[in-house]
């Protein structure tokens, strides 16, 4: 009985350690588990918010790169780079314009503007020109090449606020006397952007041959710009015709063969865009005469080209809509199929 008493109250003794044990591992745990949330929680009081402030307007030269994605900010603090996205769709970086931009922080959205901008001038080089007395020359006559980053074309003109070899107002239509002349040429591009005058030379006569100026009794060739497009020129050296030939069948020829040459391509296209053969198509081209600045001579035609649609409901669409050029170019208008 003894030994069996004594063997009771030893596994008693190792029970009542065990059950001491798990009572400070639990008051341990509890301890570190309270620490942890106590620094995690003192932690995040420590992140100071974002203080965000989005510009309205970012710009960006044409044809340049995209902006950085922080440029869109006025003020940017406690906000990860990598947490910005900016959506560029619709930006078409080649294109003057105005683009809505659409920024998303932390799951939420703000709108600002990207404006695909021209602030640089035309990149131009000149050369010299040799004519003979009489004959006549143009400000393009003196540019070797032009290139402008917006791709457009460029317009050469003559530097009029320049001073002569004599420190007086360059006047260019004094310049028909034998002899060499220093000229000034500057280059623009649809965003008024103009560049520095550069010189060039004009040579006039060079002793061998001689051509009397010539007189145009119609006027010159200069004509309004509002006239768009001069898509056929049937001026003379020079000069305008007469303005009793806007109907004559030789003077019109260029303007028709062009109008003629452009309906047939026209057809095939619209053929090729398999355009249903029920809608009833109207080409309507529209020649018009072009009269100079002074309005007394004929200097050549614009040509209108319209193609229209009418549909079975009787509706009417016009599809296509452009004038030619003398290179028998179009620009278009109205473009719905997209056609060259």
């Amino acid at each position: 009985m003894a030994g069996k008493f004594f063997n009771q109250k030893v596994k008693g003794s190792i029970n009542n350690s065990m059950k001491a044990y798990i009572i400070v591992g639990g008051v341990i745990l509890t301890i570190f588990i309270v620490v942890i949330l106590i620094v995690s929680i003192s932690g995040k009081k420590d992140v100071p918010d974002p203080i965000i402030e989005v510009r309205s307007a970012v710009s960006v030269e044409i044809n340049d790169d995209l902006p950085d994605k922080t440029d869109f900010f006025s003020e940017l603090q406690n906000v990860k780079e990598d947490d910005i996205d900016v959506d560029y769709s619709g930006v078409d970086l080649s294109k003057l314009g105005s683009y809505n931009i659409k920024i998303t922080i932390y799951d939420k959205e703000y709108k600002s503007t990207l404006n695909v901008i021209d602030i640089t001038a035309p990149e131009f080089t000149v050369k010299d020109v040799s004519i003979a007395k009489g004959q006549g020359y143009d400000a393009e006559d003196f540019v070797e090449e032009c290139k402008d980053n917006s791709n457009e074309e460029c317009t050469i003109e003559f530097y009029d606020k320049g001073l002569d070899q004599d420190g007086e107002e360059i006047d260019y239509g004094s310049y028909l006397a034998e002899g060499t002349y220093e000229i000034q040429i500057v280059a623009s591009d649809s965003s008024g952007n103009v560049s520095q005058p550069q010189k060039a030379t004009l040579t006039i006569g060079d002793g061998s041959t001689v051509i009397d100026p010539t007189t145009c009794k119609y006027g010159t060739t200069e004509y309004d710009s509002n006239t768009y497009i001069l898509g056929s020129n049937v001026t003379s050296n020079g000069c305008a015709l007469d303005l009793n030939l806007y109907q004559d069948e030789n003077t019109t020829k260029s303007a028709y063969d062009l109008a003629a040459a452009d309906t047939e391509k026209l057809q095939k296209e619209i053929s090729e865009a398999k355009v249903d053969k029920e809608i009833k198509k109207t080409l309507n081209r529209l020649v018009t005469p072009v009269l100079n600045k002074t309005g007394n001579g004929l200097v050549g035609y614009t040509i209108l080209m319209e193609l229209k649609f009418i549909y079975t409901d009787g509706s009417e669409e016009v599809v296509e809509k452009y004038y030619l050029d003398t290179e028998g170019n179009r620009v278009y208008s109205i473009n719905k199929y997209n056609l060259n």
